[in-house]
């Protein structure tokens, strides 16, 4: 009778601990995108409450990107460096309940900080994922 009991605690226990790793977030998301008319493919998502982009650069030069994410009232900025022909992945976790996200990626063959631009310098597309 006991070892019936702890098998069914251990399922229970199972289920319960993969509840989080299958959670998606239920939140729509805007991403707009100034690449600068580059040859570069990216793509984003949200995953345990963690939004995500990536980048691949298919120029033949290096690349400087970095990405805005913006939820509520918190706003984070990752910058990476990507080598021609390969990917760069840029992550924010929010702290607080998140109801929209906003997304913004700015790439670049300069490296300067991309945000000091204004939008009008890049060639931009705006995307929502809801």
């Amino acid at each position: 009778m006991r070892s019936k009991i702890a098998v069914k605690n251990f399922y229970l226990a199972l289920i319960i601990a993969l509840i989080p790793m299958v959670a998606v977030a239920n939140y729509p998301v805007t991403v707009t995108s100034c690449l600068d008319n580059m040859s570069v493919v990216f793509d984003f998502g949200v995953m345990n409450n963690q939004a995500f982009v990536r980048v691949e650069n298919y120029e033949g030069r290096k690349i400087y990107c970095e990405t805005q994410f913006k939820a509520s009232s918190d706003r984070r900025t990752r910058r990476t460096t990507i080598q021609p022909g390969k990917s760069g992945v840029m992550i924010y976790a929010p702290r607080r309940t998140v109801t929209r996200m906003y997304i913004t990626v700015y790439c670049s063959d300069e490296k300067e900080s991309m945000t000091d631009k204004t939008l009008l310098d890049y060639s931009c597309e705006k995307s929502v994922k809801d």
